[in-house]
């Protein structure tokens, strides 16, 4: 009677580990199918889905190609960034990085993947600091990314307006155009546009034959629909 009963423990056991065996197979094809089903590359463009920011920077982007421009010379006080240092910043570059407007920190690379040149257009006089934000904040890029500032570091020989910002933008386009490899070598009034937070120097721009957009500082993402409406 032990032996019956041993016997058809065993033949019990078997038979719930040959169902056992069966339910991980099913579960394994089950998932198997599932992954089949599903896109390969569902995760990547989930985790890369444009934010409705670099959506609008792209459209601004379009336009400026559409309108052939090809440099976009960028103030940096109370426009790239959201405060005024007066060309006398004492705290680290880090902290300073902090106060970059996320507007410019889409519109910049978008525009240079379309081969827009950038040039920063600035009076300070704290243009090393300026190179660092640059390098931190554009590390792929900030190398081609001419700096004018009032640091006496250059100067320009040219016959054009020497008001506002206008030998700033001449003097960085001369160096763009002297480096073919950065792919623009005709740089015109007509094909620049400023973008700067003092109407004065906006006007200076205009009267000069320059595109220029007035930067509002307290409303920067108006930026995006004023370059949409330029003609």
């Amino acid at each position: 009677m032990k032996k019956r009963s041993n016997a058809i423990i065993l033949v019990i056991a078997c038979v719930l580990g040959i169902l056992f065996l069966i339910q991980v197979y099913n579960l394994r094809a089950m998932f198997a199918t599932t992954a089949a089903k599903t896109p390969p590359n569902m995760n990547i463009d989930m985790e890369t889905e444009s934010s409705p920011l670099e959506r609008k920077c792209s459209d601004a982007v379009d336009k400026l190609v559409d309108l052939n421009i090809n440099f976009l010379a960028i103030d940096f006080d109370q426009t790239m960034i959201d405060i005024h240092t007066g060309g006398r910043w004492k705290e680290t570059v880090g902290e300073l990085m902090q106060h970059l407007r996320p507007v410019f920190l889409q519109l910049v690379p978008i525009a240079t993947q379309r081969n827009i040149r950038i040039a920063i257009v600035t009076f300070s006089p704290q243009t090393n600091h300026i190179r660092e934000v640059l390098e931190h904040a554009f590390p792929t890029i900030a190398e081609i990314i001419p700096i004018r500032g009032n640091d006496q570091t250059w100067t320009y020989e040219g016959n054009g307006m020497k008001l506002g910002k206008q030998e700033h933008m001449a003097s960085a386009a001369e160096e763009l155009m002297t480096k073919p490899a950065l792919g623009v070598t005709d740089i015109r009034k007509n094909t620049t546009l400023l973008i700067d937070d003092d109407p004065r120097n906006i006007k200076k721009s205009l009267k000069d034959g320059t595109r220029a957009v007035w930067f509002n500082p307290r409303d920067p993402d108006r930026l995006l629909h004023d370059i949409l409406r330029l003609k």
